[in-house]
C-alpha cells in the first residue's frame, strides 16, 4: 500500500518541478550599489574650517550622515547626526527654539 501512494505523489509532483526547473526568471536586482568582495565603503570627509571651529562633513554615496565640529582652543569635538536618513541634522524641539544635540565622545579605547 506504501508504494502505490508514494508512486502517485511522485507522478503529482513532477510537472511542478519541470516547470520551476524550466524557469529562466532571473532574481531581482538590488538597488544598492555592487561592492566587490572585500572592499570596504569608506565615508568621504569634507572639511570647512570657519571662524572659531572646524567641521567634518561625513558622507557617503552624497548623502551627508555625521557632522564632526571641533572648536577652537583645548574644547572637545562634538557631533551631530542624521539619526533616521532624511537629510538633515536631528534636533531637540523641547524649548521655543530648535536646540542641535551635540554629542560628545566619553570613553575611547
Amino acid at each position: 500500500m506504501k508504494y502505490p501512494i508514494l508512486l502517485l505523489s511522485l507522478l503529482l509532483a513532477l510537472p511542478q518541478l519541470q516547470a520551476y526547473a524550466q524557469s529562466n526568471e532571473q532574481p531581482a536586482e538590488s538597488a544598492a550599489p555592487k561592492v566587490q568582495s572585500g572592499e570596504v565603503v569608506e565615508p568621504e570627509v569634507t572639511i570647512v574650517e570657519e571662524e572659531g571651529r572646524t567641521v567634518h562633513q561625513y558622507s557617503v554615496n552624497g548623502h551627508v550622515y555625521m557632522v564632526k565640529i571641533v572648536p577652537a582652543g583645548n574644547f572637545p569635538p562634538y557631533y551631530l547626526l542624521d539619526l533616521d536618513g532624511d537629510g538633515t541634522m536631528d534636533v531637540r524641539r523641547d524649548g521655543p527654539d530648535d536646540i542641535a544635540v551635540p554629542q560628545w565622545v566619553l570613553f575611547r579605547w
